[in-house]
């Protein structure tokens, strides 16, 4: 997480982010010290079979917050409904976004001006 860069406007660096919202496959201590260190605080699936959790640190869970990455995951299986988007035929990573655009544009027109959805 360290070498994504996080453009700022005007010249200053954005901030971080509050929250990790994260599914059990993120589930680990690395993280979760990572997320105490730049005092963000991490929204993640404990495992139930791997471990237990740490002595001292509390991991109180927020299920509202968590329930909430439902939609990015609708979004995902949304776009990925075009399969040329979904196998990557596209040698270019230009070409690529431009076929994530049309997804994305032909989902909001599907969605706003169909009777069907």
């Amino acid at each position: 997480m360290e070498h994504v860069h996080l453009p700022g406007t005007r010249g200053r660096p954005r901030k971080r982010c509050r929250h990790i919202v994260a599914d059990k496959g993120y589930d680990s201590d690395t993280l979760r010290r990572y997320c105490d260190q730049h005092r963000m605080k991490p929204i993640i699936a404990q495992r139930k079979m791997k471990r237990k959790p740490s002595p001292g640190a509390p991991r109180g869970f927020d299920k509202p917050r968590y329930r909430e990455r439902n939609i990015i995951e609708r979004c995902f299986g949304w776009i990925k409904e075009l399969r040329r988007v979904c196998t990557r035929y596209d040698k270019l990573a230009s070409s690529f976004k431009a076929m994530v655009c049309l997804a994305c544009i032909d989902r909001c027109l599907r969605a706003n001006f169909s009777d069907r959805t």
